[in-house]
């Protein structure tokens, strides 16, 4: 059965204001006129001259209306499957192009002389007439363009921002140069397009999809069909079809609304207390990473620095986790001092909870009377979302 993505792709029959062609044998009441062609041979060789005819006719009544391709080994095509036309003038674009059986593929015809037949079924009388036209394909690109040794791994994805299985990876290769175009439907129909039609080589190709479609959100959790369509210039289309699946998918967002200092003087060797208030904006579940709240900190340390018994640091920079953290005037690094969300470190933070961390930082290291201390998220892997908060002068006495 022809999809209605193929019949776009074949073209439809269109109700035209005024004929493009006259039309030849057009009696009176004579249900469906004799057919006009524009060009008796074509050449579908993906040059994009004399590649396709036009078939006109008129409807004098209204009737069901359908068209088949009969070629020279006597098989017969559907190129439009019956459907209702009021009366008026119609066109038929061929360009030597039918559908495989079964599939949603496109091929062009081989060499030889074909038969397009138009049937019209009267809805009044019930009368069936029939129209034939000649045409004949030469110089015809029958090479189809293949999709092989696709590679969509892993089929089931969490595209939400915690470093474990973000993304999809697509690999492929083309047979043959054609324009390529790649998207997902969901159950309900919704389409969305990852790649438009892009030219693309005779090549291995490949790319990783992280769940959005045009540079949007990530779309919503669930299965979805994944298309790889190809098409070269004369009109072979193939695709490649597989499920795909999105599961605890979101926009991971976190966003600090309190922080403070205290106190705001302090002398060397002193500690400051710090309350950092975070709520999570986003649309997923964040992970976070120790050392937990409430460990304390010296100014000449950073996260890396607790160890275990083996001299292993215990916290480092791992993709896809969240932290906060405090840095401060001539730090040497972006937040030395970061804190886990949780002391549980394996509970997430989900979408509209609020929590706030507390820790303590010694000042064993500074050589200024004042220093500026601030907070910051760190998203590691990524950055500073937020960029630097808080600010809070402290005086610091010798």
């Amino acid at each position: 059965m022809l999809t209605r993505r193929r019949l776009l792709r074949l073209g439809a029959l269109a109700a035209l204001a005024a004929p493009a062609l006259a039309s030849v044998g057009c009696a009176t009441n004579t249900l469906i006129s004799s057919l006009t062609v524009s060009a008796t041979t074509i050449q579908p060789d993906g040059s994009g001259v004399f590649d396709e005819a036009d078939v006109g006719f008129t409807l004098d009544q209204r009737a069901d209306v359908s068209a088949t391709l009969i070629g020279p080994d006597g098989k017969s095509y559907v190129i439009r499957p019956s459907q209702t036309r009021a009366p008026d003038k119609y066109q038929i674009r061929f360009r030597g192009i039918i559908q495989v059986p079964g599939k949603d593929w496109l091929r062009v015809v081989p060499d030889g002389r074909y038969r397009l037949q138009v049937v019209a079924k009267s809805l009044t009388s019930g009368q069936t007439v029939q129209r034939d036209a000649t045409i004949t394909v030469k110089n015809a690109d029958t090479v189809p363009p293949e999709i092989i040794n696709v590679y969509v791994e892993p089929k089931t994805f969490s595209p939400n921002g915690d470093g474990i299985n973000d993304t999809v990876r697509v690999s492929y290769q083309i047979t043959k140069a054609s324009q390529v175009r790649i998207y997902v439907t969901d159950a309900k129909g919704g389409f969305y397009l990852i790649q438009a039609p892009v030219t693309s080589d005779q090549a291995l190709h490949s790319f990783q999809w992280d769940g959005t479609a045009g540079g949007g959100a990530v779309l919503p959790d669930g299965t979805y069909q994944f298309h790889i369509e190809s098409t070269d210039a004369a009109g072979n289309f193939t695709d490649y079809v597989t499920a795909v699946t999105i599961a605890n998918g979101g926009i991971p967002r976190m966003e600090i609304t309190d922080v403070k200092f205290t106190p705001t003087a302090v002398p060397l060797g002193g500690t400051i207390t710090v309350q950092i208030t975070v709520k999570n904006t986003g649309t997923a579940a964040i992970k976070t990473l120790g050392p937990p709240p409430g460990t304390p900190y010296k100014m000449s340390q950073n996260f890396a620095s607790f160890r275990d018994a083996q001299g292993r640091a215990l916290y480092y920079e791992r993709p896809g986790v969240w932290r906060v953290g405090v840095s401060w005037q001539n730090a040497p690094q972006a937040f030395p001092v970061r804190w886990g969300l949780f002391k549980d470190l394996n509970q997430d933070f989900k979408p509209g909870e609020t929590v706030t961390v507390s820790g303590t930082i010694t000042v064993d290291d500074s050589t200024q009377h004042q220093q500026v201390f601030y907070a910051g998220i760190i998203q590691e892997g990524v950055g500073y979302p937020g960029g630097q908060v808080g600010f809070t002068p402290i005086t610091i006495s010798y």
